[in-house]
């Protein structure tokens, strides 16, 4: 067929896709290997809970009915797990669709939306998207620089903020959010992306909720894929004011979740069991994996996450890649533009000791056949 073909927007040269990490499958097929250790997308290494598979069980009859589109049930638990009322939530497909409501509802062309470098991509992307202008403030010492990007918010729409970062680890504490909320204008957004908070140990990580009694401009994003272990199934939701989840309301898809991924979210809410072993499971791999990775002569950084950025020295990529050899997956910097730098996700103690050895045994075989090159952007 010749001839002309429908124009996609102009917005869209502009956009760098997200690329997602690779998945299992696609490397067992590719290596023809059995056993992949997939260490690169941050998800839970204890796979499902059992009260989430038995509620599972449980829906798959009622399938062929359209799901609740308000995800009734589900905001009236998140609202008396958090003291706020269900119009307080608004519950999507996944933070990344939240994300788009967020977009959709509050961005318009030519807008200044102020973001972090590095974070997470799809922050950049949106703005572009929607023809908004991303504003990217340089981390100071890998972590958010409150007083620049208090500076570039004074023009902008909104402020976006991934506390814990990816893929850094790092954390604003308490009194940063709140000294950031109380020196930005009002009429601005403020969007905290707490998808890693549950992992965060430093008890100086904020009280989002608490911010956001005080400061009716604050959106709290959250998700069900971390540490709940649901990241198949796609379940984000926002916590802020019922106006601005009102406006969110009037953006979102008909049926944003599905009936067995509400039953899910439903479920793992009271597996407090599920919820502590990830914890701790994260807590003590962190440590070992810290504790290997300056053992091999690696500089990482402390994280308040589910993972690790450390610096491997030489390009990534190329390590990642020897690495998928031997079943391993683990997400390189590049997107972030550090090159030599890569993301470890925390695993089982069995999993994080597989990822060690390879790790070494890729490195050695690296530095004997080529010079290392310098350091990533500090």
């Amino acid at each position: 067929m010749t001839g002309p073909l429908p124009r996609p927007r102009g917005a869209l040269a502009a956009l760098e896709p997200y690329i997602p990490g690779r998945s299992a499958e696609e490397v067992m097929e590719r290596f023809h290997i059995r056993t992949v250790i997939k260490l690169g997308s941050n998800e839970n290494p204890l796979g499902l809970s059992p009260r989430v598979r038995r509620a599972l069980i449980r829906s798959l009859d009622r399938i062929h009915h359209y799901p609740d589109g308000d995800c009734t049930r589900l905001r009236e638990r998140l609202a008396e797990r958090l003291g706020l009322s269900p119009g307080h939530f608004c519950v999507a497909n996944g933070v990344d669709n939240v994300l788009t409501c967020v977009g959709l509802a509050y961005l318009d062309a030519g807008d200044r939306c102020v973001v972090g470098a590095p974070t997470y991509t799809a922050y950049v992307g949106l703005a572009r998207l929607l023809g908004a202008i991303p504003v990217e403030v340089p981390l100071r010492d890998w972590r958010y620089d409150v007083q620049a990007t208090v500076a570039a918010a004074a023009g902008a729409k909104a402020v976006i903020v991934c506390n814990p970062n990816n893929p850094t680890g790092s954390a604003l504490r308490h009194d940063e959010v709140q000294e950031l909320l109380e020196r930005i204008r009002p009429e601005v957004l403020v969007v905290l992306d707490e998808a890693y908070a549950e992992w965060a140990d430093d008890p100086g990580f904020p009280d989002s909720v608490a911010l956001l009694r005080r400061h009716p401009n604050l959106m709290v994003l959250r998700t069900f894929s971390k540490i709940y272990g649901l990241a198949g199934l796609r379940v984000g939701y926002a916590i802020a004011a019922p106006e601005i989840i009102g406006a969110l309301n009037q953006v979102r898809e008909p049926f944003p979740v599905d009936r067995l991924a509400q039953a899910a979210a439903e479920a793992v809410l009271d597996d407090k069991a599920y919820v502590r072993a990830s914890f701790e499971n994260n807590r003590r791999g962190k440590a070992a994996l810290a504790k290997a990775f300056t053992g091999l002569g690696l500089r990482h950084l402390p994280s308040q996450a589910n993972f690790i950025l450390v610096n491997l020295e030489r390009p990534a990529a190329e390590v990642a890649e020897r690495l998928l050899e031997r079943g391993v997956i683990i997400r390189p910097g590049g997107m972030w533009k550090l090159p030599t730098w890569a993301r470890v996700t925390i695993g089982t103690p069995a999993q994080n000791a597989h990822v060690v050895a390879a790790l070494a045994s890729v490195l050695e075989k690296t530095r004997r056949g080529r010079p290392r090159a310098r350091g990533g952007r500090r």
